[in-house]
């Protein structure tokens, strides 16, 4: 359910335009759509993608990409509006209609998962999706946007969130502003926007519609105020990781750098067996690690989600038949197979709690019988740090179940393997 007066606007479009953090948000310029293959919109009602991207959209089809929408909930007569406002924004999209209940998808989420997992199942790096912001404060804004987020996650597609009811209900404290990319809207899909929300009469309150929960005043900031996308936080992450791998090759100096030569050569002197047949290791940035364990194992598979750190990795390991570098988002994904070992390694404590309880299930789940599991963090602090190394060691015992063969603690770091 709406958690807010949909007719009552906390902050008015006035405040909005005053804020100052406009100036700093990035621009899609379109330049992107040259490597789109596919656009797929998820709506939780006909009207969202209108009302939150309408004008992307008008966009997308002038490019002549492929267009597909997913509608969760609506009879018969929004999903006419929709075709109707569709068509207004020159999109000549696939519609197709879940027919979920309105205001209950939280209870129907595994029918839901279901159809979005199939929708994108044959997604690549080539696909955006755009889906409501979770945190919409509508119940199903928030379940759709959630469940598209964790498919994605596995996935190399573009994912952004886009607002409905952030305008309505929020301040300009709620706004995840670092996060906000501005569709720069010009005069032109301003007023495509606006004729098509116009489509959707059943849902405009009107003298002869007073059940209308769109607001004459919501109605003209929405078709005329900048259209915003969310970045979901992990793809925040991801671009920073690819910026440092490209702008610096080395980011942290691991190459050079005598403290890192050493904790690497202890990170290998570590392992209690000479020997590995089937090796992981999780986060294997620029690939040094990855080289040492390649030295000490029959098969390595080395993840990383930056597309340039995979790049550098695969060439430094190009000798070494036995090894493969694969981009992947962990936990989301995870490779096939049993591990004899696994190597995690300064990679803890960019993943939020959640994140890193699902990893160690991962770990334990595909570690072979009598397998090793290697981790070793730096102890300091940082602002991009979702917990520190320690709390995530301490985490790893508490839930892993498996026993601390090796434990080694000086001031700047702590390595322990598990048994």
């Amino acid at each position: 359910m709406v958690t807010f007066d949909a007719r009552a606007a906390v902050t008015s479009p006035e405040a909005w335009d005053e804020c100052a953090e406009w100036a700093g948000i990035p621009t899609f310029d379109g330049t992107e759509f040259g490597a789109l293959d596919q656009v797929v919109v998820f709506s939780a009602h006909a009207d969202d993608e209108t009302l939150g991207a309408g004008g992307l959209l008008a966009r997308v089809a002038g490019h002549g990409i492929p267009v597909r929408v997913v509608v969760a909930t609506g009879g018969s007569e929004r999903i006419a509006e929709l075709r109707d406002a569709l068509s207004e924004l020159g999109v000549p999209a696939e519609v197709e209609a879940l027919g979920l209940t309105d205001g209950d998808l939280k209870n129907e989420s595994d029918r839901l998962r279901a159809h979005v997992e199939s929708v994108l199942s044959g997604c690549t790096d080539r696909w955006l999706v755009l889906a409501p912001w979770p945190g919409d404060r509508h119940g199903d804004h928030r379940t759709l946007g959630r469940e598209v987020g964790e498919i994605l996650q596995a996935t190399n597609a573009t994912l952004l969130f886009y607002p409905v009811w952030l305008w309505q209900w929020g301040t300009p404290d709620d706004v995840p502003w670092a996060r906000l990319i501005d569709a720069a809207l010009s005069a032109q899909e301003q007023q495509i926007k606006a004729a098509a929300i116009d489509r959707f009469t059943s849902q405009l309150e009107s003298p002869s519609n007073p059940s209308g929960v769109l607001t004459p005043e919501f109605v003209l900031h929405a078709a005329t105020a900048p259209e915003v996308l969310i970045r979901p936080e992990w793809s925040v992450n991801d671009a920073h990781f690819e910026d440092l791998h490209r702008r610096l090759g080395d980011p942290w100096s691991v190459r050079t750098d005598w403290y890192e030569r050493r904790k690497r050569a202890l990170t290998v002197a570590s392992l209690p067996r000479e020997r590995y047949g089937r090796a992981l290791e999780l986060g294997c940035s620029i690939g040094e690690t990855t080289a040492s364990l390649a030295e000490r194992c029959d098969a390595l598979v080395a993840v990383d989600h930056a597309a340039a750190a995979v790049a550098t990795a695969s060439e430094r390991v190009a000798d070494f038949a036995q090894v493969s570098v694969e981009r992947m988002r962990i936990p989301a994904a995870w490779p096939d197979g049993d591990f004899d070992l696994i190597v995690i390694s300064e990679l803890a404590y960019y993943l939020a709690a959640d994140q890193w309880e699902r990893t160690i299930d991962r770990c334990r789940e595909s570690l072979a019988p009598r397998g090793n599991v290697l981790l070793c963090h730096w102890l300091g602090d940082s602002d991009d740090f979702a917990q520190t190394g320690e709390a995530a060691h301490e985490a790893f015992r508490a839930r892993s179940g498996l026993t601390q063969v090796v434990a080694h603690r000086e001031p700047g770091f702590l390595l322990e393997v598990f048994a």
